[in-house]
């Protein structure tokens, strides 16, 4: 079965929340609507840190700097694909920022800008109502961020 590798962030900021964003997934079966964190996949000879920092700036327009400390998670997540079924691994780091950082989707890739929905911070609350309609990605999420993280 194929791997996709990926690096993603628990985007934290002040108030304790998580920025997430929402995408439809095309490529899925039943193409799924799902809040999910900002990143995406690892480019040949590109580090976890380096397609983290890329994708952050290509999604939100933000700089950030990753480093191998910031890790909290690793998990390989099954995709059922249209065309194929493969394992996402995915690489996750918590990051903080401000709640009043502003957000630039303008650098997305047009297939990115055609699937993107909307981003917004949740409180712990939101994430479990998220989780409760299955809406959400990775699945348990909210112990991710604030139990293991």
């Amino acid at each position: 079965m194929r791997v996709r590798e990926s690096s993603r962030a628990f985007i934290i900021n002040e108030k304790d929340e998580v920025l997430l964003q929402q995408f439809i997934f095309r490529e899925v079966i039943d193409e799924k609507i799902l809040w999910v964190t900002p990143g995406g996949g690892i480019e040949i000879g590109e580090s976890s840190e380096e397609a983290l920092k890329r994708e952050i700036y290509e999604e939100l327009g933000i700089v950030i700097i990753p480093d191998n400390t910031d890790i909290k998670l690793e998990l390989d997540v099954k995709i059922n694909g249209k065309n194929e079924t493969f394992i996402s691994r995915e690489t996750y780091y918590k990051i903080f920022l401000n709640s009043d950082t502003p957000i630039n989707i303008e650098l997305m890739s047009q297939n990115e800008k055609s699937s993107f929905k909307s981003w917004k911070w949740f409180n712990k609350n939101e994430i479990h109502e998220l989780e409760s309609k299955n809406i959400v990605a990775p699945k348990n999420i909210s112990k991710y961020i604030w139990e293991k993280c």
